[in-house]
């Protein structure tokens, strides 16, 4: 395999596409936060999430500034509202978001080992199932503080 390039995409561009296609399922999850006064702030962490997933996959060069900016996003919401659920959710709301999160990071994990092995529609489906369950996760997770 010759080595990785500034211009290397990470996935060809019709699997890249899909992910970009799945990245909309955040802005549910902005709306319905910014909907109701207890989560308006969260409403951000979505919405940023969003923005980083389409400006990185409508062309994923791996070694990029739009990537680490996806990634950053990414992490630092991730962050912020799992600090948010473990102070203010229920324990039983926080037990299925934690459980939630947990199912996204290892679909994550998933895909790069999929992606390792050159299974490259598998890699994206669970990639794109990091959209979908961390989603899940943050519609539970506003609900739980309305």
């Amino acid at each position: 395999m010759p080595p990785a390039t500034t211009t290397t995409l990470a996935l060809p561009l019709p699997n890249a596409h899909f992910i970009w296609n799945c990245a909309w399922l955040a802005v549910p999850s902005a709306i319905y936060a910014y909907s109701h006064p207890a989560s308006t702030h969260l409403a951000i962490i979505p919405a940023s999430v969003w923005a980083t997933s389409l400006l990185y996959w409508r062309n994923p060069l791996r070694d990029s500034w739009r990537r680490t900016l996806d990634m950053t996003v990414v992490f630092t919401g991730l962050t912020y509202n799992t600090y948010y659920a473990v102070r203010h959710a229920s324990p039983t709301h926080f037990g299925v978001y934690a459980a939630l999160i947990g199912t996204s990071a290892a679909c994550y994990g998933a895909s790069v080992y999929l992606m390792t092995r050159g299974r490259i529609w598998p890699a994206t489906y669970a990639h794109a199932s990091v959209h979908l369950v961390g989603n899940l996760a943050n519609l539970l997770l506003y609900y739980s503080i309305i």
